[in-house]
């Protein structure tokens, strides 16, 4: 099986192919079929930044051509910025949609930066040194002469990163948006509370002049 897999990810691209096949097309296909579109806002920012560490982890032989961060080949350009471009399109309907449920623009616009700062600079650069980093240490780390079967362990570590800034986008996002919506509720509270002292001040002021 192992050998088939890798007999596989040698051929020009297919690993490329099998990426956008299964994370482009048939989980987004899925998630639509489920009426789940609010998953999206995270679900493309993983898929940048899955690319980023699958590319880096399989190199120099698998998934080259998937999200390099420099592109010198036109498959390789396309791919990157295809990735790119459904992440940012997520990125932006999901901040008009928070908008619009929540009544508040702030909210939008700090979900869509915070999504911006986690996907694009952890994906392009944060990611791809943390794998090569933290290789490094676990290879320095274990006795001479060993070598990992494939690159199994740098597959595992981008998983791990991946989950913990895709954990630390939800928990920003939604810290945000509480403090954001207490501050307008309490915001409104005041205004409300101003306005009846401006009314009962002018009713009695009413009152006295009668």
């Amino acid at each position: 099986m192992a050998g088939f897999l890798q007999l596989c990810l040698q051929v020009p691209n297919l690993g490329t192919l099998l990426f956008f096949v299964i994370f482009i097309l048939l989980i987004p296909g899925l998630i639509i079929g489920t009426d789940n579109y609010d998953f999206f806002k995270y679900y493309f920012p993983f898929v940048v930044m899955a690319a980023a560490a699958l590319t880096e982890a399989g190199m120099p032989r698998y998934f080259d051509t998937l999200y390099p961060q420099q592109p010198n080949t036109l498959s390789a350009f396309l791919s990157k910025n295809f990735i790119n471009l459904l992440a940012i399109v997520a990125i932006m309907i999901s901040a008009i949609s928070a908008s619009m449920a929540n009544g508040n623009l702030i909210i939008g616009l700090i979900s869509a930066i915070i999504a911006f700062m986690i996907t694009f600079p952890v994906a392009g650069t944060v990611i791809p040194f943390l794998i090569r980093q933290s290789d490094r240490i676990i290879k320095d780390a274990v006795r001479d002469g060993f070598r990992f079967p494939g690159n199994w362990h740098k597959y595992f570590i981008g998983l791990v990163f991946i989950v913990l800034f895709m954990i630390l986008q939800l928990v920003l996002t939604r810290l945000l948006t509480k403090m954001i919506i207490s501050t307008n509720l309490a915001a409104n509270a005041a205004r409300n509370s101003q306005m009846m002292a401006s009314g009962t001040m002018a009713t009695n002021q009413s009152k006295n002049n009668q």
